[in-house]
């Protein structure tokens, strides 16, 4: 038989900022409801065939009580401290029927003689919690008067795959194989790190691929939240050669996203890639050159080792191999140059193309606190041969360097939504003891 994935819960703070990240991503939140007698409470965004429930403890009494302890959910909600599993997986369909033993679990919210089967695996909280949903549809079938706002509004109908990211330890675990035929599409991957996330790829009303809703967990205890627009690569790509009337070398756009997913990258990757070209294509209008900032940022971390020198300028000696190939001037070849060698940030930009290039790649320094801690995280990953004690100095001294600059940011449109956000992150970034 043949599993549907009904809903994906994940673990916030009370009323966590996640509700409103997910909001201001152009999300519509479905409903809320509370559970009593679990001692939980929800906001859930569903999509045409799923949902996701963002859930939240309200009664550490009532999650601790005789009828609900065995689910574990107290300890899943303190999933950071706790080192228990974020996730629920809720189902449609007969786990029994793929080989997954379950038990009847029956909360005080639910009428009389109903029953949730839980998997008996589950009572491992380093596990997701898996599940058979009590209800029977999918969100587009649901009554009009129980629907809500789906995300169609958005432009979004399905989900078309979903994948689970958990610590190596947990990953490969019968319960989550069990679940790989499920649909749509379910995948677990095992985390290096030992953190967790969700993707999931979305569909338009039209069923076609164009954006991914990626949820990464932080040190914090928080969950970094992007949606990735999976057509912007390929639109910049055409954007930037089209503007410097040229032609881009053949195969070159996938040698550059090849290059820019290498595994000795952590923060220097395809995401960091992807959030360069997204901030920069509402700001093109700042561009003398758009096409050469654009290139640029394509570019200007193409080459990158931790553990190498030079890496700015051999990033731009292909860049300027690339457009020698493609017939660009000497001019252009030179300006392209010195965008790139301007991300080394080791003297104030030149140039408002320089200003604009600078500010894109440093906004990370005023994203949200998640998005922030994430990011620390993942240089720390690239330095990991580096000594705790020496990384957290040198790093701390980087950090610092910018916080005592007059301005982070060069031009008026980024120092206006990022200055003081950048600002307070790295005074915390900063604070923090150095020890050894």
């Amino acid at each position: 038989m043949t599993l549907a994935i009904d809903h994906l819960f994940l673990f916030v703070e009370p009323e966590g900022p996640e509700i409103e990240a997910l909001k201001r991503l152009g999300l519509s939140e479905t409903y809320r409801r509370a559970h009593p007698g679990q001692g939980t409470a929800n906001a859930c965004f569903a999509f045409d065939n799923l949902y996701l429930e963002l859930l939240w403890l309200t009664s550490e009494a009532e999650a601790r009580s005789a009828p609900i302890a065995r689910t574990r959910l107290w300890e899943r909600s303190r999933w950071c401290e706790q080192g228990a599993s974020p996730f629920g997986i809720a189902v449609r369909g007969d786990l029994a029927g793929v080989g997954v033993p379950t038990r009847d679990y029956r909360p005080p919210y639910l009428p009389e003689g109903m029953a949730i089967p839980v998997a008996c695996a589950s009572d491992d909280p380093a596990l997701p919690m898996v599940f058979v949903s009590p209800g029977h549809q999918q969100p587009s079938d649901w009554p009009e008067a129980q629907r809500g706002h789906l995300q169609r509004s958005a432009g979004f109908g399905k989900v078309l795959s979903v994948e689970m990211g958990l610590p190596a330890s947990t990953a490969s675990a019968p319960l989550l194989r069990a679940l790989s035929g499920a649909h749509p599409s379910t995948s677990v991957v095992a985390r290096s790190d030992d953190r967790h996330h969700l993707r999931l790829t979305l569909a338009d009303t039209q069923g076609r691929h164009t954006h991914t809703l990626d949820l990464g967990s932080t040190k914090l205890g928080s969950w970094r939240i992007s949606l990735i627009d999976e057509r912007l690569p390929e639109r910049s790509w055409q954007r930037a050669w089209a503007a410097l009337g040229l032609r881009a070398p053949e195969g070159l756009m996938q040698r550059l996203l090849d290059a820019w997913a290498e595994p000795q990258r952590h923060y220097h990757s395809q995401q960091h890639l992807h959030e360069c070209l997204a901030l920069l294509e509402p700001a093109l209008d700042l561009a003398q050159h758009p096409g050469e900032v654009e290139l640029a940022l394509w570019f200007h971390d193409a080459v990158y080792d931790p553990q190498g020198k030079g890496n700015e300028a051999r990033s731009a000696d292909w860049a300027i191999d690339a457009l020698a190939q493609a017939g660009a001037s000497q001019e252009v070849q030179q300006r392209v140059r010195a965008l790139i060698m301007a991300t080394c940030h080791d003297a104030e930009p030149e140039g408002g193309d320089a200003r604009l290039l600078v500010d894109i790649d440093l906004a990370i320094l005023g994203a949200d606190p998640a998005r922030f801690a994430e990011y620390d995280a993942q240089v720390r990953a690239e330095y990991r041969w580096v000594p705790g004690w020496l990384y957290r100095r040198k790093r701390k001294e980087v950090l610092a360097g910018f916080l005592n600059r007059q301005a982070i940011y060069g031009t008026g449109r980024f120092r206006d939504r990022l200055e003081g956000r950048a600002r307070d992150n790295l005074r915390a970034a900063v604070a923090r003891p150095t020890g050894r």
